[in-house]
């Protein structure tokens, strides 16, 4: 009669995808679990990871489990598994983008007296249900950086089911920068929320992502809203 070890899940492991999970794939799994006697099963009844988190006591009985530990043990690892894979599908990186800093090679050149005091770029992260904007505070002399005496870094991990409007603002470069250096301009995506400090967070694009950007974000956050109603 089979019996099973238990063995926890690693951190490492990629289950985010688990669902697509083929019956070796789910069968390779269980006898990393210590549950291998059932493997051929599960791809004898063609289980696969869509259908996994589905079974029941009675099922995995017609399938051959019929230790009640083991049962217990198979439907645990499946419940983790489901969690584990709802985790990694909400951290999951859906876009990541930088902050564009200078309209053109030249304006780069003379803001970083010719790269000796380069500038760090704000970050943005787009994931299921947060945007996370790391924010580059360079040290100011009145509205001018000194990008060479450092800068402080601020987090903000915004909810999406709180943002109540996204919007795109486009900024055209200065006239000398595009007859000297034909430089492009910004794209200034603004995210609303009233749970923020401020009420709106800015990401600033390359010309012409911010309108695909906007609708990455307002697409989550409609999913996010839905969640949150459910």
């Amino acid at each position: 009669m089979p019996t099973a070890e238990y063995q926890a899940m690693s951190d490492k492991e990629e289950v985010s995808n688990f669902q697509d999970w083929d019956e070796d794939k789910l069968g390779s799994f269980f006898t990393s679990r210590g549950l291998g006697a059932y493997a051929p099963a599960l791809q004898r009844h063609r289980i696969t990871g869509r259908l996994a988190p589905s079974l029941t006591d009675d099922d995995l009985k017609e399938i051959g489990v019929n230790v009640v530990g083991d049962r217990l043990m198979a439907k645990h690892h499946l419940k983790e598994l489901s969690r584990r894979a709802r985790f990694m599908k909400r951290i999951e990186a859906l876009w990541e983008g930088e902050e564009r800093l200078y309209f053109s090679e030249c304006d780069q050149t003379f803001s970083t007296c010719g790269g000796f005091c380069p500038a760090d770029p704000s970050t943005y992260k787009l994931t299921t249900n947060h945007l996370k904007v790391k924010k580059v505070l360079p040290v100011r002399c009145g509205p001018f950086p000194l990008c060479c005496f450092g800068a402080s870094y601020v987090s903000n991990n915004i909810d999406l089911s709180k943002v109540d409007d996204v919007d795109v603002m486009g900024i055209p470069a200065p006239c000398i920068h595009r007859t000297c250096c034909c430089a492009s301009g910004k794209d200034i995506v603004e995210v609303e929320s009233r749970f923020e400090k401020g009420g709106k967070i800015f990401l600033t694009l390359e010309e012409g992502g911010g309108e695909v950007v906007a609708n990455l974000i307002l697409n989550q956050v409609e999913e996010s809203q839905k969640m949150e109603r459910s």
